[in-house]
């Protein structure tokens, strides 16, 4: 599956309008706290740490991947091991870092392009899919993961963010494959502790953010 895309972009391309461009409603709020989540795991897959009762502990400082490093080195500076919500909220300000580092890497891969675009004064770039069939070829393997069982660690852990980010319509558009697809994946993360514990890190880093809001 796409074995030189690592998990947070997977997920950042499937967040993406294949015709309009852009990141599609359902995936807007919460794609910035996945693509955190996504990358502690893929920290957890190079072993640089480990998850203990949902704390995120370092096992490895170094790493080749500068994105990687760039977490670590601010990981590194805490004095004990916090849990995957708290990372993803002290992580927070530098969403926007994060984001362009992962939007970079599928730019030179080829498989996007960042369009420049402006309202009055304010200014931003938007994805657009350049090469459709990464994607149609990843949610093709995904709905084969599901539908014929995956025992595969790394693919159950696509898996489990589908949810929390907002794909689930995106991938499964009709109600009723939908709905077999949510209780097929069940099964298949039953006893996956890891994604679990990331998944509901990001619902909780989700609330808290959603309350200071309101605050």
């Amino acid at each position: 599956m796409n074995e030189s895309i690592p998990l947070s972009q997977k997920l950042y391309l499937l967040g993406i309008n294949p015709e309009k461009g852009g990141i599609i409603s359902a995936s807007y709020t919460a794609m910035d706290y996945v693509l955190m989540g996504s990358l502690f795991l893929e920290l957890y897959q190079c072993k640089n740490i480990r998850f203990e009762n949902k704390r995120i502990v370092i096992k490895e400082s170094r790493s080749e991947i500068v994105l990687h490093q760039f977490l670590l080195d601010k990981m590194s500076k805490s004095t004990k091991p916090l849990k995957i919500s708290r990372w993803i909220n002290k992580f927070y300000y530098s969403l926007k870092h994060i984001r362009r580092e992962i939007q970079q890497g599928l730019v030179e891969k080829r498989v996007i392009r960042m369009q420049p675009k402006h309202f009055l004064f304010f200014k931003w770039e938007k994805p657009i899919l350049v090469n459709k069939q990464v994607v149609y070829k990843l949610v093709a393997e995904i709905e084969k993961q599901v539908f014929n069982g995956s025992a595969n660690e790394d693919e159950i852990i696509l898996l489990s963010f589908l949810k929390p980010a907002g794909l689930l319509k995106r991938i499964f558009p009709e109600r009723d494959k939908r709905k077999l697809a949510k209780q097929k994946m069940n099964i298949l993360m039953v006893d996956n502790q890891v994604s679990i514990a990331v998944a509901d890190a990001i619902s909780a880093a989700q609330a808290v953010a959603a309350s200071a809001a309101i605050t």
